[in-house]
C-alpha cells in the first residue's frame, strides 16, 4: 500500500552496483512539445530487472531529475541550488544526486509534461499554471486581490490546496504531489502616472495576460483591458495602443520597460508563487527515510529561497529607480480599496468558478 493509503504502481529509484534502475533518466525522450514519456508502469515490488524496490533501506543511491523553466541565472535557481540541492547531496553524502534541468525542457507545459511521463521527479510551477491545466476551480490562488501575503499563502496551500480533497487530490489523479510554495514576486502596476486607488485606473487600457480571471476582476475596478502579446507589450507600450501594464519587477527590468513607462507602482495585487511538486511514481518509490529527509529539506528551503528572491526584488526596484522610474512605494498604495472595488467580480468568481468560498480563503489572511 503506497503512502497516505493511496494506491499507486511503484518503481525503483535504486542504483545497483552503479546502473541505475529507474528515476529520472530518460530525458532524451522529453520532445519540445512535451511529447514522449518515461517507461512502463511496473507492478508493485518489482522491477523488470529485479532489483529490489523501496523496502531496501535508506542506504541506496537515488538520482534525482529537478527542473525549472527559469535558467541558471534566476534567483529562484539560485536559491534552490543552495537551499534545496546542495543540503540534500551534503546531508546525504553524495548519496543522493540532483540534476538540475533549468530552462532545458521547453516551457511550462513541456515541463508538466516531463513531470507527469516521470522524466521529471521535481518540478517548481505556479498555482496558475496548474489551475490552467488540471483544475480552473482552483485558480483562485493566482488571482489578483486575493492573497495577501506569503503567509497568507501558507495558510490557503495548507487549508485548501494540499489536502487530498483539495487541489492535491486532482493532481494525484495525475500523477503529481503537490508540495511546500515559495515567493517569486509580487505582481504590481506599470503606468505613466501614479497609481493609489482604484480611481487611477479609470479608463486605463491594461494589457493583461489572457486569463479570464484576471480580466474580469480589472475590468470590475475600471480599467480597459486590452489583449496584447506579451512580444508585443514593448511596442504597444510606446504606441500607445496601451496605457499600463502589470508584472512583477523583474518582468519590468527584463523588457526595458522603464524606457515607455515612468512608474512603477507597487499595487502587490497578486503574489506570484511556486510549489515544489513531485512525480507521485518518484515519491513512492522513495523509502521513508528519503521521503523524510526531501520534503523537509524542501519546506526548510522554501523558507530561504523567499528571503532570497525578497532580498533580490528590493535590489531590483533601486535599479528600476537608477534607471529613471518612479517607484511608488507600497505604504502609497491603497491595497484596501482595490480589494473592495474587485470584491463583487471576487464573489462572482467565487459562486460560479471556485471550489471554495472567496470569504473563507480571505478569512485565512
Amino acid at each position: 500500500m503506497a503512502r497516505d493509503s493511496k494506491p499507486t504502481t511503484r518503481r525503483s529509484v535504486l542504483k545497483k552496483g552503479g546502473i541505475a534502475v529507474g528515476v529520472g533518466m530518460g530525458l532524451a525522450g522529453c520532445s519540445g512539445n512535451g511529447g514522449g514519456g518515461g517507461g512502463e508502469d511496473t507492478d508493485s515490488g518489482s522491477t523488470d530487472s529485479g532489483a529490489t524496490t523501496t523496502t531496501e533501506s535508506s542506504a541506496e543511491e537515488v538520482e534525482i531529475t529537478f527542473a525549472t523553466t527559469q535558467p541558471p541565472e534566476n534567483v529562484s535557481v539560485q536559491a534552490a541550488q543552495e537551499h534545496f540541492i546542495d543540503v540534500i547531496e551534503t546531508e546525504t553524502d553524495g548519496r543522493i544526486t540532483v540534476n538540475l534541468e533549468a530552462a532545458t525542457l521547453g516551457g511550462t507545459e513541456d515541463n508538466l509534461d516531463a513531470l507527469e511521463a516521470g522524466t521529471v521527479d521535481i518540478l517548481h510551477e505556479s498555482p496558475t499554471a496548474l489551475s490552467q491545466r488540471f483544475a480552473s476551480e482552483y485558480s483562485f490562488a493566482g488571482d489578483p486581490f486575493v492573497i495577501e501575503d506569503m503567509e497568507h499563502y501558507r495558510a490557503v496551500n495548507e487549508e485548501f490546496l494540499k489536502p487530498e480533497d483539495g487541489l492535491n487530490g486532482i493532481l494525484l489523479e495525475n500523477g503529481i504531489r503537490l508540495g511546500d510554495a515559495f515567493y517569486v514576486g509580487n505582481r504590481c502596476f506599470t503606468s505613466n502616472t501614479p497609481v493609489t486607488s482604484p480611481e487611477d485606473v479609470q479608463g486605463l487600457k491594461l494589457r493583461l495576460p489572457q486569463y479570464e480571471t484576471w480580466t474580469s476582476v480589472w475590468d470590475e475596478i475600471g480599467a480597459d483591458v486590452t489583449p496584447v502579446a506579451y512580444d508585443e507589450l514593448y511596442s504597444a507600450l510606446q504606441t500607445g495602443v496601451v496605457d499600463a501594464s502589470e508584472g512583477p519587477i523583474s518582468q519590468f527590468l527584463a523588457v526595458s520597460l522603464y524606457e515607455v513607462q515612468s512608474h512603477f507602482s507597487v499595487t502587490n495585487h497578486l503574489l506570484d508563487t511556486k510549489h515544489f511538486l513531485y512525480n507521485e511514481e518518484f515519491y513512492q518509490g522513495l523509502s521513508d527515510d528519503d521521503v523524510e529527509l526531501i520534503t523537509s529539506t524542501a519546506a526548510d528551503a522554501v523558507q530561504g529561497m523567499t528571503e532570497d528572491i525578497k532580498s533580490r526584488e528590493e535590489e531590483l526596484y533601486a535599479q528600476a529607480e537608477e534607471e529613471g522610474t518612479t517607484v511608488v512605494p507600497a505604504e502609497d498604495v491603497d491595497r484596501g480599496a482595490f480589494v473592495e472595488a474587485g470584491q463583487p467580480a471576487l464573489e462572482e468568481l467565487s459562486e460560479s468558478n471556485w471550489a471554495v468560498n472567496i470569504n473563507d480563503v480571505q478569512d485565512l489572511a
